[in-house]
């Protein structure tokens, strides 16, 4: 019985500790604000601030156009039914360049959101197929939007994907576009 107790704390602890970095997710929520500076021609300081709990990050990014990432959980039954939340994790910011008439963005510099450290859940659901039964592994990502000088920016969790309202004066967000 004590080896079935300590088998069922370690299976516990494992999923706790694969968990961890992942926040509630709820449809229309907003996640993060992100803010743009011109440091030079070409290169942007981008300031992330993660919400609720206003955790600052700040990146120096070359290129005109930017995008963000998120991992995504959701919870199927019967892991559901106990109780269990859809999850996101931000994953990456990176920036890129403009293909030109073709409307795409060639990728540029890219940066991890999130500590690659430990067990990952989302990995385990993509992974396995034991886990794959009980949830399903995702990514979210609001398209390329163009980087301006004073452009602010709310990201918000809506249906499976990010989508980046502009704050202020940023103007209107751009149309997602097919990769």
């Amino acid at each position: 019985m004590a080896a079935g107790c300590a088998s069922l704390a370690a299976f516990l602890w494992l999923v706790t500790d694969g968990l961890e970095g992942y926040a509630p997710l709820r449809p229309g929520m907003a996640i993060a604000e992100l803010r743009f500076d011109e440091a030079a021609p070409g290169r942007f300081r981008a300031t992330l601030v993660r919400l609720p709990e206003g955790r600052v990050q700040v990146f120096e990014m070359p290129g005109g156009l930017w995008r963000i990432e998120a991992r995504t959980l959701e919870w199927l039954e019967p892991a559901a039914s106990l109780g269990l939340q859809p999850a996101y994790r931000l994953q990456r910011i990176e920036s890129g360049e403009s293909d030109g008439p073709a409307g795409g963005a060639r990728p540029g510099r890219s940066y991890a959101l999130a500590d690659e450290a430990g067990a990952d859940a989302w990995a385990w659901v993509r992974d396995s197929r034991p886990w794959s039964r009980h949830a399903k592994a995702g990514v979210a990502e609001a398209p390329w939007q163009p980087m301006t000088n004073g452009a602010e920016f709310t990201i918000l969790a809506a249906g499976g994907r990010l989508v980046a309202e502009p704050a202020g004066d940023a103007g209107p967000a751009l149309a997602p576009r097919d990769r």
